[in-house]
């Protein structure tokens, strides 16, 4: 008798955890890629997106919190604190909006409009510089079947000066399990910077996301590595 009150148990847990995923808004996180989605957070929602990203000369925690103004835009604060080149504290706080334009319309992309500015006296007195970093980012998105979507950025830093790409493939095996990977990079007139990296998502609840990357730089002799590991929630 008690296994067959075990067996009923289990089936009508594992019927409410599908309901729940059926039924339940789930989480869309802009981390562990470089790129920014297109999506937006819904009205009135908050959203936590924090991770831990580890270089040769970079242990960094990455902080962000989202909130959804409507169903097509959301306010944003980063804060990235630990160490980086010998260099420990928090470094300039960021505000963020991001503003989606337009659904896709089938070989035209989703469009989002995301800016930052960077305060950087709102920062520990080691990375306190003069003055604000800005960076304007057209996030484009196209879903290329139900389980493939491509992704890309293009960027201009500061006064348009500085120019920043990205491109990155997604497959989605199912609802819960996405994984990509990804070219990104940074030109400006003294130097370019490319890197690919290459990570997985898993969704352990509607509200609740864990995420692993790991990446490298192309076209240099350094060995640079860097892989990073996260957890999002959904308020």
């Amino acid at each position: 008798m008690s296994k067959v009150k075990t067996l009923f148990f289990v089936v009508n847990f594992c019927f409410l955890s599908l309901s729940c995923f059926a039924q339940s808004e789930s989480i869309n996180t802009d981390r562990p890629d470089q790129s920014d989605g297109v999506n937006t957070i819904s009205k009135n929602k908050f959203q936590i997106e924090n991770g831990i990203t580890i270089s040769k000369e970079t242990i960094l925690n990455n902080f962000m919190l989202r909130f959804g103004v409507s169903n097509s835009t959301e306010l944003r604060l980063l804060a990235d604190f630990g160490k980086e080149n010998n260099i420990r504290g928090l470094k300039p706080l960021t505000l963020s909006i991001k503003q989606k334009l337009i659904e896709q319309n089938r070989i035209i992309p989703a469009i989002s409009l995301v800016g930052y500015a960077s305060v950087n006296r709102l920062a520990s007195k080691s990375f306190q510089e003069d003055g604000m970093s800005t960076l304007l980012k057209i996030a484009f998105e196209n879903e290329l079947s139900e389980k493939f979507s491509l992704g890309y950025n293009i960027g201009f830093l500061d006064d348009f000066d500085d120019l920043s790409l990205s491109s990155g493939l997604s497959y989605a095996p199912n609802e819960t399990i996405s994984t990509f990977i990804e070219y990104f990079s940074t030109l400006d007139e003294f130097e370019q910077e490319h890197n690919i990296d290459a990570g997985i998502l898993i969704i352990l609840i509607p509200t609740l996301q864990i995420d692993f990357a790991l990446g490298h730089a192309l076209f240099t002799e350094e060995d640079r590595f860097f892989t990073t590991l996260g957890i999002s929630y959904m308020l």
